[in-house]
């Protein structure tokens, strides 16, 4: 059975998580180190930001319903995903990133340049001194 602070919580967060599972999957697809960068932050932000605001507003729907339990009360996980929730966040990114970045360094490339040269290319000696290399 969910509480309050669950049917509030997972939707927040989810949507957090959504959010940086996709920046952090183009960071890892992306080229340069500023725009990767830019990605990675903006993803641990959007993971920290939803784990604090989910958990904070989950607590409060739940301590305002009608003779709320004890644990309703033991609210300090949002004052924690405030201060340290960059911690998952930047882990849980980070792994994305690095993940994605090994999969495309270990997956041959499809357009591979063929080592030899196309038949238009290949030049035949035709004894004039004039010609070209």
């Amino acid at each position: 059975m969910l509480t309050p602070f669950d049917e509030y919580f997972y939707p927040i967060f989810g949507g957090g998580v959504l959010v940086a599972t996709v920046v952090s999957l183009y960071a890892g697809k992306a080229r340069g180190w500023l725009l990767p960068l830019l990605c990675l932050v903006i993803g641990v932000f959007a993971f920290w930001g939803a784990l604090f605001v989910g958990s904070e507003i989950g607590y409060q729907k739940w301590q305002s319903m009608p003779n709320p339990p004890d644990e309703a009360f033991a609210d300090t996980f949002p004052m924690g995903a405030l201060l340290a929730g960059w911690l998952p966040g930047s882990i849980y990114c980070g792994f994305l990133f690095g993940m994605i970045k090994i999969f495309l360094v270990l997956i041959p490339k499809r357009n591979a340049i063929d080592a030899s040269p196309p038949s238009s290319t290949v030049r035949t000696e035709s004894g004039n001194p004039y010609q070209g290399p």
